[in-house]
């Protein structure tokens, strides 16, 4: 499939990047751009805006940025606060949700993007409900640089159609910023999910089995955002798993250090005979 037209919603750090890097693919014909607020000085630090365009609406001036740069792709700005089944958007072939908010989904977002610790996150699910909504949070400082990596890294989704893939199967994947420093080594994802008053996994439960049969000949050490950039850590000893239950007491228990958040990737690696295992928070950083 060619996406031809594409809404990006919310056009703060990640956003307005996600749109420029969109900008550059050919075939994009049309890039639908959606945010109520406008650019201030705090935001130039890490995103796309200039100095020329604080006090301006974030569509006005992010479609000038591009058009600076791309006169054959249309870019309509929609100046509101959205709201999935109220706010009235143009019919395109993909909606990409970058808020710097955690919002409930129901079936009109494709995507959901974000970023934790030094990943970026696509949600593709469906019908998602908070039972707190957060306003999104930086668990450590990110460069322009980086944020233009993660941007580009949606783009090669898009245009490898890869995002279709986690579209039908309502995925949730994450693309690690340091790709290049770093073999990936994970084994599979898993989510955990408690935003709706029950503590569930989501992404092939069974999946859960290999780590209680690692944890019977090993211990497991647990991180709190990336091993790389722990906010903090834990040891599972050996032969303290034997159900899920166990494993989310043990992993809640990570958590509960600091962390206020519900939802999380849970991200398994095995480098040899040591097991390690992620715990990277849907912060809704955008």
């Amino acid at each position: 499939m060619i996406y031809k037209s594409i809404v990006v919603i919310g056009l703060g750090t990640l956003g307005g990047f996600v749109v420029d890097a969109l900008s550059t693919l050919e075939g994009i014909e049309k890039l639908v751009i959606v945010d109520h607020d406008t650019v201030e000085k705090r935001n130039l630090k890490n995103s796309i805006y200039r100095q020329i365009d604080i006090g301006i609406p974030k569509v006005e001036a992010l479609a000038d940025i591009i058009s600076e740069k791309n006169h054959e792709t249309e870019i309509l700005g929609i100046q509101t606060k959205y709201i999935e089944g109220e706010t009235k958007i143009p019919e395109t072939d993909l909606i990409l949700d970058c808020r710097d908010y955690t919002y409930d989904r129901q079936n009109k977002i494709d995507a959901r993007l974000y970023i934790s610790s030094r990943y970026l996150i696509v949600d593709c699910r469906k019908n998602v409900n908070y039972k707190i909504p957060q306003v999104g949070k930086y668990l450590i400082e990110l460069t322009k640089d980086d944020l233009r990596y993660a941007a580009s890294t949606v783009s090669m989704l898009v245009h490898s159609n890869t995002i279709k893939s986690l579209i039908n199967n309502q995925a949730v994947q994450k693309y690690e910023l340091d790709y290049v420093k770093h073999i990936d080594k994970s084994m599979y994802d898993i989510v955990y999910d408690n935003v709706i008053e029950s503590e569930k996994f989501i992404n092939l439960p069974d999946k859960i089995v290999p780590i209680l049969d690692m944890n019977k000949r090993k211990d497991i050490q647990v991180f709190l955002g990336s091993r790389v950039f722990p906010v903090a850590e834990r040891m599972i000893p050996k032969k303290s798993l034997t159900s899920s239950k166990d494993l989310i007491i043990n992993l809640a228990s990570v958590i509960n250090l600091q962390c206020e958040f519900n939802n999380f990737v849970i991200s398994v690696f095995q480098d040899g005979s040591d097991v390690f295992v992620e715990l990277i928070p849907e912060t809704g950083a955008a």
